[in-house]
């Protein structure tokens, strides 16, 4: 275990759509939770920014893509790494259910003839509602890099039913306007806001999700921390230089080599509220609506870091796994770059953190 082992493109892919039918069966939001979790985080990095390559593996912490073989820093033997669109198998198939599967579960209908929105995204559903009266609902969003969600109504006739709106696992305060005015939001994280009433043609709803910051502690990995916003981890941001590795000029294979520093560890100050440690930059949104790329990612974090000099790849180019934290460092503190982990081809995740003290440990090269 560790954050430089990886998950197979095919598991990502399959493991949403467990997740989806998981939620169909039992109607547990918690599949919601973890399905948009790799969603969101671990599939889009599975492949290039243009769709044309994918790779087996894809790590929390992995600094470098290329065709050697990592292992037995893995457990996976060969090329695992590089991106190709043709080498690895099974994943060329299953990559291309993931977004598929995941818009088909957008809208699910409800026993009592409502209607839920169980994931968002930009999209129209139509379905029969009440008492079997057609209904037309138009979602207009940028989620997960925007907190907020609109739905219109299209319906020849006013008709009654329930319309069941998800409240991520995360959110505790969401708030909800009916035809522009606020309405009261009483749900619980996790669980569904029901508004049933007479809806007419033109009615709106707007939800929104604020998102805090959160750190997630991983006490089995090191105790290295991850950042969260939203349904969104934050990965440290790497300069990428892309390598020909075979393929054709219009299928091509990509190694990507880091051009600028991954080894840092944070610097965090319990004293202080995340708000004060983390700066939250909003950027224009990509002209060609992929968000899932590190230069046009719409959202940065930057963070206080220092580096860590004794953490290296190992003699195959694979990072060595982290140490236990807080960790030492005489290094000067800088200012990093996050961007969306679903963005960060090259990425470290799962953070070493910077301490001092007696409780805080030297980092040591692997013997």
């Amino acid at each position: 275990y560790g954050p430089r082992q990886g998950i197979e493109t095919c598991a990502s892919v399959e493991f949403m759509l467990s997740c989806e039918m998981l939620l169909k069966i039992a109607g547990d939001l918690t599949w919601a939770d973890r399905c948009e979790d790799v969603a969101f985080n671990t599939f889009p990095p599975a492949m290039t920014a243009d769709l044309k390559g994918l790779h087996y593996l894809v790590c929390p912490n992995q600094c470098q893509l290329d065709g050697k073989d990592k292992s037995p820093g893995i457990e996976n033997g060969g090329d695992m790494f590089s991106y190709d669109p043709h080498r690895y198998r099974c994943c060329q198939h299953n990559v291309a259910h993931g977004w598929p599967y995941f818009a088909e579960h957008l809208w699910m209908a409800t026993p009592d003839n409502g209607l839920a929105a169980v994931f968002y995204a930009a999209c129209e559903v139509t379905a029969k509602v009440g008492n079997g009266r057609q209904v037309v609902v138009e979602t207009r969003t940028r989620y997960p890099f925007e907190d907020t969600i609109r739905l219109s109504v299209g319906v020849e006739k006013p008709v009654r039913f329930p319309l069941y709106l998800r409240i991520p696992g995360w959110c505790a305060k969401p708030v909800l306007r009916i035809n522009g005015n606020n309405t009261p939001a009483h749900a619980e994280p996790g669980t569904f806001l029901v508004v049933d009433r007479r809806w007419a043609d033109g009615d709106s709803v707007e939800l929104t999700f604020p998102m805090e910051l959160r750190l997630r502690y991983w006490p089995r990995n090191g105790n290295s921390v991850c950042l969260d916003r939203g349904p969104l981890t934050y990965s440290l941001k790497i300069g990428q230089k892309y390598v020909r590795h075979g393929g054709t000029d219009e299928w091509p294979g990509w190694e990507v080599y880091p051009t600028t520093a991954w080894n840092y560890g944070l610097v965090l100050d319990a004293t202080k509220p995340l708000a004060r440690q983390f700066e939250v930059r909003t950027k224009t949104w990509p002209a060609d609506n992929q968000p899932f790329a590190a230069e046009a990612a719409p959202i940065e974090i930057t963070a206080q870091a220092r580096k860590i000099a004794n953490w290296k790849p190992d003699e195959r180019g694979l990072i060595e796994e982290v140490q236990s934290s807080p960790v030492k460092s005489d290094e000067p503190v800088e200012t990093v770059t996050l961007i969306p982990m679903g963005a960060a081809r090259l990425r470290i995740s799962a953070f070493p953190w910077i301490g001092e003290g007696p409780h805080a440990h030297e980092w040591r090269r692997p013997k």
